[in-house]
């Protein structure tokens, strides 16, 4: 110790012992001041990490869609519009919730679409037998022999991300066909049922049934995310699933898990959609896993898997909603419309992946 301060502190021209302390303190002071601004750094991305805010770059682009919107109708802070925005997007909430699930364990799906189509005509069809509990019981048991389906196929090939695209695209298309066959073409018209209305006209402490059933779900799942075991399992398998399986982890039961989550949340949407337009119809699902997408991706969850959050999405699927609002105002297509999701899903990709390689270079 002597020989250090010796050679900190003295030199051939013997500098005094008060400028050498002087300078040991000073050299201390700094560490410390260096020390405290990396754990405050630390504590601010914690708590934006938490927040699940920690890309602020989807909350401001909402912001500026409502300053825009509110520029161009006077009817856009409407009462009456907001609730028709939040009710709108009530089944694309509940598709994006599911969906990230199954992104953040590292998988994806693309058999939603089909699911959406098969749980309306299905529990339009099955009303007048079995009635409304009867019909939305049998539909979510459905629903979830769905998911299980998907997660054995890819169990049993050992698929990765890729494999999982192809796997749930064929899925999605024999739903698909099968709700055809069911209806045989044609559009299913609801009975009239007050229960099974609540799902598409119910009220809740003032709000639309379908946008109670939206944060409720939102809700729970953003508690299992964040705060369990499950939770937590998801967010591994996704990032490192190698380091998963050995640290004990279910890998392909946790998948499984967010496949049956996926398909019994889009079935939820089913009633909801067919509550709605009291109807069903066997090609309800088309394009509505391209909004699905959308929402995910432009939330910030990573298509990589292992990162993303509930309220990400939640703000994707705002954003989703309020586009198409304002293109609804202004007096676009739906040819508009689908040409400006397209482009969105590509910004939100390329976005993504630049994200994700600055990520590897800091690493």
């Amino acid at each position: 110790m002597k020989e250090e301060l010796r050679g900190k502190c003295f030199s051939p021209k013997r500098v005094p012992r008060a400028s050498c302390s002087m300078r040991l303190f000073r050299e201390r002071m700094d560490t410390v001041d260096t020390v405290t601004a990396a754990q405050n750094q630390t504590s601010v991305s914690r708590i934006k990490q938490r927040m699940g805010l920690a890309d602020f770059g989807p909350v401001l682009a909402l912001c500026l869609l409502l300053v825009i919107g509110s520029l161009l109708s006077p009817v856009f802070w409407s009462k009456g519009n907001i609730i028709n925005v939040l009710t709108q997007i009530s089944v694309l909430g509940l598709g994006a919730l599911g969906m990230t699930f199954v992104v953040i364990a590292g998988f994806f799906d693309l058999s939603i679409a089909g699911i959406l189509s098969l749980s309306c005509v299905l529990a339009v069809g099955l009303l007048p037998v079995l009635g409304t509990v009867g019909s939305v019981i049998t539909v979510i048991g459905i629903a979830v022999i769905i998911g299980i389906m998907n997660g054995s196929i890819l169990r049993l090939i050992k698929g990765d991300f890729g494999a999982s695209i192809m796997i749930t695209f064929g899925t999605g298309t024999i739903l698909s066909a099968l709700a055809l066959m069911y209806t045989k073409g044609f559009t299913l018209m609801l009975q009239e049922d007050p229960l099974f209305k609540w799902f598409g006209y119910g009220q809740v402490l003032g709000l639309p049934s379908p946008v109670i059933l939206m944060i409720v779900c939102a809700v729970i799942l953003h508690v299992i995310l964040q705060n369990t075991s499950l939770g937590r399992s998801i967010y591994l398998t996704g990032a490192n699933p190698e380091a998963a399986r050995l640290s004990g982890i279910p890998i392909h039961r946790i998948r499984t898990i967010t496949y049956i989550v996926a398909a019994v949340l889009v079935a939820i949407g089913g009633f909801i959609r067919s509550s709605q337009t009291v109807s069903a119809s066997p090609v309800a699902g088309v394009g509505f896993e391209l909004d699905v997408i959308a929402a995910v991706a432009i939330g910030g969850t990573s298509l990589a898997g292992g990162e993303g959050n509930i309220i990400r999405t939640m703000i994707g699927v705002l954003l989703i909603g309020v586009l198409s609002n304002l293109f609804v105002l202004v007096g676009l297509s739906n040819f508009d419309q689908m040409m400006a999701k397209g482009l969105i899903i590509i910004a939100a990709l390329i976005l993504d992946k630049r994200k994700e390689t600055r990520g590897i270079r800091r690493r």
